[in-house]
């Protein structure tokens, strides 16, 4: 399928652009490149079609595998048999590590000796200079051959870094300074903290609304405290917290709302914002932590094509275009 228009590219400008999709005629974000007649790129700082030229119309190398050492290891607690997750510590190359510090940024996992099939997309949650934190719920039979490297080996292969684990980064970074509300739900709590961080280093105020979901867990309440952010835990409720979610809406002046969890709470808060737009009140922009089906990364695997765009690459800025993740 033909991707319906040109996208802003995580990777544009980045030096992992131009990649192997410029070669290929897939390009995000070029129209010269899909083979189209003219530009309408819309400009994102960069003409990627001049840097495929100037490369010799050959595509840079991708991102680097590389083996890690998991340093620390935390179970978390269980809350019934077949829920296993932990808290893991990795060290990795600098290179690496001062990447993962941007809001959405993720890397691939695998077992040492597994195929790159069993790369799981997994969010950063904290970076240090040579380090990681990331938390990882097993379930399924990648999840549970990582958790077998984690745990017996010691040691994974490490991809990254990736950054399009946060869709409207854009509005993140024009209302950071403002009031951010965040819902986070089970395991996409992990994508919080480094969003946190951007915003309480840039002076905003937040507040996170925190559902353990079915993991049954709260782990990143002891990083919001060191950061200085507001957060509640919501406890199980029938109506899934929405009545509790659209009374802080209303009574908050939020400029900015964060969704972190399901597609159903994504559209769920979609639904509670055109409600609100329809009355005579300030309207929070939406972005939200991408649950998008992943394998490469890339944009290669087609995995997590959507109505004909590459969502693992393709920036949405706008929250209307949030129905492409539906």
């Amino acid at each position: 399928m033909p991707q319906a228009k040109s996208l802003p590219c995580f990777d544009a400008g980045s030096e992992y652009c131009p990649c192997v999709l410029a070669s290929l005629g897939q390009c995000i974000s070029c129209s010269m490149l899909q083979g189209r007649d003219t530009c309408d790129c819309g400009w994102s700082g960069v003409c990627v079609c001049a840097e495929f030229e100037r490369a010799g119309r050959q595509a840079r190398p991708g991102r680097e595998q590389s083996t890690a050492h998991v340093t620390t290891l935390t179970p978390l607690e269980r809350p019934r048999d077949d829920y296993k997750a932990y808290l893991a510590e990795i060290a990795v190359p600098f290179s690496l590590a001062r990447w993962c510090t941007l809001p959405g940024s993720f890397v691939l996992l695998r077992p040492e000796a597994a195929r790159e099939a069993f790369n799981v997309p997994i969010s950063v949650m904290e970076s240090s200079a040579h380090s990681i934190k990331i938390a990882v719920e097993c379930r399924g039979p990648k999840t549970t051959a990582l958790e077998t490297a984690l745990l017996r080996d010691r040691k994974v292969v490490v991809t990254g870094p990736f950054w399009s684990g946060l869709q409207g980064y854009t509005q993140l970074a024009s209302l950071a300074r403002g009031n951010t509300l965040v819902i986070a739900k089970g395991m996409a709590q992990a994508a919080v903290p480094p969003i946190a961080s951007y915003i309480r280093s840039r002076g905003g105020n937040l507040k996170v609304l925190i559902g353990p979901g079915t993991l049954g867990l709260v782990f990143i309440s002891d990083i919001l405290e060191r950061l200085g952010a507001q957060y509640e835990i919501m406890p199980r409720a029938e109506d899934r917290n929405l009545g509790r979610i659209s009374d802080e809406i209303n009574t908050g002046s939020y400029h900015l709302l964060v969704s972190a969890g399901s597609k159903l709470q994504h559209q769920a808060i979609l639904n509670l914002l055109s409600t609100i737009s329809e009355k005579d009140r300030l309207v929070s922009r939406f972005v939200w932590v991408s649950h998008l089906t992943m394998a490469c990364a890339e944009g290669i695997c087609g995995s997590c094509l959507l109505a004909g765009v590459r969502g693992c690459k393709a920036r949405f800025d706008d929250r209307f275009e949030a129905h492409l993740l539906h």
